[in-house]
């Protein structure tokens, strides 16, 4: 045996392996989670869309029905204080039933404004979410449970 040897001990060999193996994995670990990160950021940014997409149908749906209503509402009103003044014989009298009855179905159409809701924002995504963490919770007691 010479004095100085070029070779390196076995179990320095072993641990330098085991040590390459175990970068390995922490590096393949480390794209798989970019990659799913990436993916669950991709599902949000469709799934925001999509919800923009519907709330714009929304409002633009929501204002053109109130203005139609608005000035057929107008004219409905008048006929309805024409008519009901020729009924009961006042103007006061007339124009007070159709404000009350205005002020009825505004009301109740305003409580199904208020009760309508469109749903939550990215159900997907968070289910995602949701699922990721409970491997994530098996992950760590596996873990535990070996050591």
């Amino acid at each position: 045996m010479s004095l100085f040897s070029f070779r390196k001990p076995k179990a320095l060999a072993s641990l330098q392996q085991q040590g390459g193996e175990l970068l390995g994995g922490v590096k393949g670990m480390a794209g798989q989670t970019v990659a799913h990160v990436g993916a669950l950021l991709q599902l949000l940014c469709a799934e925001l869309q999509q919800y923009l997409g519907h709330q714009v149908r929304r409002v633009v749906a929501v204002a053109a029905g109130a203005l139609l209503l608005f000035f057929g509402y107008l004219v409905f009103c008048a006929f309805a204080c024409v008519g009901l003044q020729e009924l009961l014989g006042s103007w006061l009298l007339a124009t007070g039933v159709v404000s009350l009855a205005h002020l009825v179905v505004g009301f109740i159409v305003l409580l199904i404004g208020v009760k309508s809701s469109p749903g939550p924002v990215a159900p997907a995504t968070r289910e995602e979410l949701k699922n990721d963490w409970q491997c994530i919770k098996l992950l760590i007691s596996n873990e535990r449970s070996k050591s």
